[in-house]
């Protein structure tokens, strides 16, 4: 464990040292508090104070953001050739990818935390419900657990970056677009088994403010299959 927080320690310090970094979160920043603004925009007396609506759009701007927080994580290491000198310190490739992930867990972490600003100023200017608010900040941290997995997997697929993002936001965006509207058109078993796999239908639970069991579960077992499959990639490289 000290090894991957080294790791740990060391990706989130190129994290913050790479103007990339900072381009994500203003990137975030920007369009959640433009969201924000819209939903403000509909705010009157009598009406709900709530920020449902920006986060129920949340998923869709993750899906572009995550992936490229991820995409230089290995595919980086790969092009430099960084990453066969590391390998040669005194820690498993279990280790790297695990550190690795902390790493921009953390960054993501980072950047969710700037939106509190939000439901503060609604606290100033309204009643919100903040058990609602704590469920979607739930599903929000869950989200970016699964989706930096997902991401970190497609990073260790190439030696380059905007490969990497493509691998990474492309299927991201299908799982939850696709999904959304498909299960709104069908009907019976496929309905039913599509809904297990429904990314936006998991997180829409959080924004009405329930937090279920399954849904934790789901999100939590996505992102051990991914980084698995990521230090099984890495660990084939050896191979090469």
């Amino acid at each position: 464990m000290k090894n991957a927080l080294a790791i740990t320690q060391r990706e989130l310090l190129s994290l913050f040292c790479s103007p990339i970094g900072y381009i994500v979160i203003a990137g975030f920043w920007l369009v959640t508090g433009a969201m924000a603004v819209w939903s403000a925009a509909a705010f009157g007396p009598g009406k709900l104070a709530t920020l449902r609506d920006i986060f129920m759009w949340t998923p869709f701007v993750l899906t572009i953001i995550v992936p490229a927080m991820t995409m230089r994580s290995i595919s980086e290491e790969y092009r430099s050739g960084t990453f066969e000198t590391l390998r040669t310190a005194p820690v498993s490739d279990g280790q790297i990818v695990f550190g690795k992930y902390l790493a921009t867990l953390a960054f993501y972490l980072i950047m969710i935390a700037g939106t509190l600003i939000y439901p503060i100023l609604m606290e100033v200017f309204g009643n919100p419900d903040w058990g609602e608010m704590a469920a979607v900040y739930i599903g929000l941290v869950l989200l970016g657990i699964m989706f930096t997995a997902f991401s970190m997997f497609a990073s260790s697929l190439t030696r380059d970056q905007a490969v990497a993002w493509i691998l990474g936001a492309m299927p991201l965006m299908l799982v939850v677009l696709l999904l959304f509207h498909l299960v709104q058109k069908v009907e019976g078993w496929l309905r039913e088994a599509l809904q297990q796999v429904n990314v936006m239908g998991h997180f829409a639970q959080f924004a009405r403010g329930q937090v279920r069991l399954d849904t934790v579960v789901f999100f939590l077992a996505a992102a051990a299959l991914f980084l698995f499959l990521t230090v099984k990639v890495v660990e084939s490289r050896r191979w090469r």
